[in-house]
């Protein structure tokens, strides 16, 4: 039972994760920082930094948002000295924490329109602050996570614990949070991550039939597809709920149609839709035999499961 307990969890978040991660479609696609989270650092904060190699241009230019956090995060996090990034553009510039990374945290509107600030949620380091994770300072996003739950707390930043200084941006909680669209969330907020689990369905002899906008209950869209896991992932028939469903009929959509995960959702296949290189993660979300396969099968072959298997 704990074995497919943590199946079941891998899947559910594989899934949410392809749900949400559409407008991201594989690359670190977050929005570019607004015109104020871009602008240029101060002389004041530009006077001490050291010469680069490359020419540096203080007039700053337009960066993906994860690109900049993690350009602040690889220069070790500085609270006041500027560090160097590389625009869009392929050149080198320059920015500073004050100016264009904490905006990243506290603004709204800044990820995508109608977008909470993240200091909405993370606001201090208390119990009424979700994770108990104040994003509102640099002191407080150096502290990290869970710090009155599990002292010294999380880093987010992928150090070892907060404020060691050997930064892992790749392997840390902000990047898996910000790249796999999680957050800031673009869908209706909850911050039970109650819909976490995806929309309520119901199921008869007839197939599933989602209840969009609905969360909460017993039966619901990850709970199918772990059942289906479960069951082997078979090109056939399963059970669920005391219903007997189908991959074709009752999963399948799930992966290859529109609306099915919240309204106006885009198909999972949209972004995933063959095992080549223009299709995010070389992953094929349209068929049965792509999805068994998994992702990244050109880059790292045999490939990479996403339904919890060693390998696919």
């Amino acid at each position: 039972m704990e074995r497919k307990a943590k199946l079941l969890i891998a899947v559910g978040a594989t899934l949410v994760f392809l749900a949400l991660a559409l407008s991201a479609c594989g690359g670190e696609t977050a929005a570019p920082p607004t015109e104020e989270a871009t602008s240029p650092p101060t002389e004041e904060a530009t006077a001490t930094e050291a010469p680069t190699e490359a020419a540096v241009d203080e007039n700053g230019a337009a960066a993906y948002a994860v690109d900049l956090v993690a350009a602040w995060v690889e220069a070790g996090a500085p609270e006041t000295d500027a560090f160097d990034y590389e625009g869009v553009d392929g050149n080198t510039y320059q920015a500073t924490f004050a100016v264009d990374i904490q905006p990243l945290f506290t603004q709204n509107n800044v990820w995508f329109e109608g977008q909470q600030a993240c200091v909405g949620c993370h606001f201090a380091a208390s119990e009424n602050s979700y994770h108990q994770l104040n994003m509102s300072t640099y002191e407080g996003v150096r502290t990290g996570a869970d710090s009155l739950e599990e002292p010294p707390g999380v880093s987010i930043l992928g150090e070892s614990e907060p404020n060691k200084g050997d930064f892992d941006w790749s392997h840390s909680k902000l990047r898996e949070r910000l790249r796999n669209n999680r957050m800031p969330p673009g869908w209706e907020f909850d911050i039970t991550e109650e819909n976490r689990n995806g929309p309520c369905i119901e199921v008869s002899a007839e197939g599933v039939t989602v209840k969009l906008g609905e969360y909460g209950c017993e039966l619901h869209a990850v709970g199918l597809l772990g059942a289906w896991v479960e069951a082997g992932a078979p090109n056939g028939e399963f059970e669920y709920g005391g219903a007997t469903l189908t991959f074709e009929r009752d999963v399948l959509p799930f992966f290859t149609g529109n609306s099915m995960w919240f309204d106006g959702s885009q198909a999972c296949s949209g972004c995933h839709f063959a095992a080549s290189e223009s299709s995010a993660h070389q992953m094929d979300l349209s068929s049965h035999e792509g999805i068994l396969a998994g992702a990244d099968t050109l880059e790292a072959p045999p490939g990479v499961s996403i339904l919890g298997e060693s390998s696919p």
